[in-house]
């Protein structure tokens, strides 16, 4: 049973309506990026970048499942076992399509750099497939864990449901830190490689070099984006009796704004949405074959 009152609920109005439309605008803007990206004649993206994006998309999704019932004493308890189960899977989502994205590239790069061979198709499907995988089977498992469903509610800022154990919060936490072991390393290969070349990329007016260059660094704030939001998710969805200030619940809403921020940013998104200027005449869409952006 909720311990809600009436006492409570001015600031939790607050609280959730503040939540609620960061939700909303982080799967607004990200939204409009991927549209973008995918309708725009000069914005040229892998497929894994989409993913990746759309991963975080879900993610601020599985907030809003019970929104206009936040209010309530009592959540419908349908919708409040699938958003509890829904919130620890959603994590791994964003968490594993950065890592497929990162192996994506450093694959990309070792191509270009030592001739390797491209991305096999086998390897690109098993690589866009993976995380949905695994986001299926933690959800499935973290609605098998429910042994009482007195568990399942809401959370003390009435931000949405979860389950007041702690098993689904250390089973997401666990493949986030086993996933973060995988990518780091992927990041430092990068960087090595980019400083021992770092004179030809600087002082080479390549596009694709160029686009290396950009690609690493939006790599790694990504990846400092994900991890951050991913970790405080764990940390946030564990045993009720932690100590979790209303802020750390609302950074989780914020994070996926960031990320928005920092790939709504990039210079041929940002000219396609200057559509009243003419694009530069060298600027066009290149095949999918020769793809080297992120």
């Amino acid at each position: 049973m909720s311990n809600f009152s009436s006492v409570q609920a001015a600031p939790v109005a607050v609280n959730v309506t503040v939540f609620n439309i960061s939700s909303i605008l982080g799967v607004v803007s990200l939204t409009l990026i991927v549209a973008t990206a995918y309708f725009s004649s000069t914005v040229r993206r892998s497929d894994l970048w989409y993913r990746h994006i759309i991963a975080w998309i879900v993610y601020n999704t599985a907030f809003l499942v019970l929104i206009g019932h936040q209010g309530d004493p009592d959540p419908p308890f349908g919708l409040c076992f699938f958003q509890a189960a829904l919130i620890y899977a959603v994590p791994t989502f964003p968490t594993l399509s950065a890592f497929c994205f990162v192996a994506d590239l450093y694959i990309r790069l070792s191509a270009v750099l030592f001739n390797k061979r491209k991305i096999r198709p086998a390897l690109k499907t098993f690589l866009g497939l993976f995380p949905l995988i695994v986001l299926g089977c933690v959800f499935i498992v973290a609605m098998g864990l429910v042994v009482d469903p007195q568990t399942v509610g809401f959370e003390e800022n009435h931000l949405y449901c979860h389950d007041s154990t702690s098993i689904q919060a250390t089973i997401t936490g666990a493949i986030i830190i086993m996933t973060g072991f995988l990518i780091f390393p992927l990041e430092i290969w990068i960087a090595v490689v980019l400083y021992r070349n770092w004179r030809s990329f600087r002082g080479s007016r390549s596009p694709d070099q160029h686009l290396f260059l950009t690609m690493f660094i939006r790599m790694v704030l990504f990846t400092i984006i994900s991890m951050l939001g991913v970790g405080l998710s764990s940390y946030s969805f564990g045993s009720s009796t932690a100590f979790n200030p209303y802020w750390t619940r609302l950074v989780l809403t914020i994070v996926p704004i960031i990320a928005a921020i920092t790939f709504g940013s990039q210079e041929d998104i940002m000219r396609s949405w200057i559509f009243w200027r003419e694009p530069p005449l060298n600027v066009s869409k290149p095949e999918k074959e020769a793809d080297v952006s992120v």
